[in-house]
């Protein structure tokens, strides 16, 4: 079972590096990457993220969601989760910070 663990994860890695070079030759945006998480700030009050994988911590001071290149941390006050499908987020309140940890 491990091993074929193993292989699958490796496959889904060759894919998102194939994907990433045929973006790159055909100068393509790098947000067409379904891999890639994409962080909207709009006007200090909202932040819509995009293609995260999971929401780690919600209170109303902080929310962190897991995402494929590490975790994405958001601090502030009266934070709310106003809209959230699997892949997207929409977060209100007084956000005062977003962090980015990486994986590695």
């Amino acid at each position: 079972m491990e091993s074929r663990s193993f292989r699958i994860r490796y496959f889904m890695k060759k894919k998102h590096k194939i994907m990433h070079s045929v973006l790159r030759v055909l100068e393509l945006p790098q947000d067409l990457d379904p891999h890639l998480i994409a962080i909207r700030w709009i006007g200090g009050e909202d932040l819509l993220i995009e293609q995260h994988r999971g929401i780690l911590r919600y209170d109303s001071e902080t929310v962190r969601f897991l995402c494929e290149q590490g975790i994405v941390a958001v601090s502030g006050s009266g934070l709310t989760l106003d809209r959230l499908t699997e892949t997207r987020a929409l977060i209100r309140g007084d956000i005062r910070s977003v962090c980015f940890e990486d994986k590695s």
